[in-house]
């Protein structure tokens, strides 16, 4: 199985690449974002699933404090991926051909998926959002991370679902 951390700046195309990936993968495929649980939190106490400068900030904040108190977020992350190959192995599914696809921001934590897990990391670029300023340190530091891909996504859907399904295949991923 292998792990993929995917970044970028919010509007850059992370979660349609994820998704041409997906598609071409199908049920090889898995996504998780270190931040659902958080949401799930975050509805609990009121948030409407928005996604405003004060929304991301509150979420990132959120994401912090589990992260300090007892690595929550991490944790949860570890179970998705415990879950999904055990779902594989009930099939009696291949793992070698599965994707897991984690979006995760913090330098810091990709790193630490490299690190215990093997991960790759991927950066998703579209110039027309990379400028703008951002309301919350984890987005502010995208590009404090040295990854081992980059995927420019300022040509259009087309190429990006071609740039997906091509770097499936370069992974050895052959469905």
């Amino acid at each position: 199985m292998k792990i993929i951390i995917v970044n970028g700046f919010p509007g850059s195309g992370k979660d349609t690449f994820v998704d041409f990936c997906l598609d071409y993968l199908g049920p090889y495929g898995k996504n998780i974002s270190t931040v659902d649980f958080i949401k799930y939190i975050a509805k609990e106490c009121g948030w409407n699933g928005e996604k405003t400068p004060k929304d991301r900030k509150f979420l990132s904040d959120l994401k912090d404090l589990l992260s300090e108190w007892n690595d929550v977020p991490w944790k949860k992350v570890i179970k998705e991926i415990d879950m999904f190959a055990f779902m594989m192995s009930q099939y009696d599914m291949p793992t070698d051909n599965c994707i897991v696809f984690i979006h995760s921001r913090e330098p810091e934590e990709i790193e630490r998926f490299e690190k215990e897990l093997g991960a790759i990391s991927v950066l998703i670029r579209r110039n027309s959002v990379e400028f703008s300023q951002q309301s919350n340190h984890a987005d502010n530091e995208v590009l404090n991370h040295r990854y081992n891909y980059i995927i420019d996504n300022n040509k259009g859907l087309e190429e990006l679902k071609n740039k997906a399904e091509e770097f499936c295949k370069n992974l050895g991923i052959n469905i």
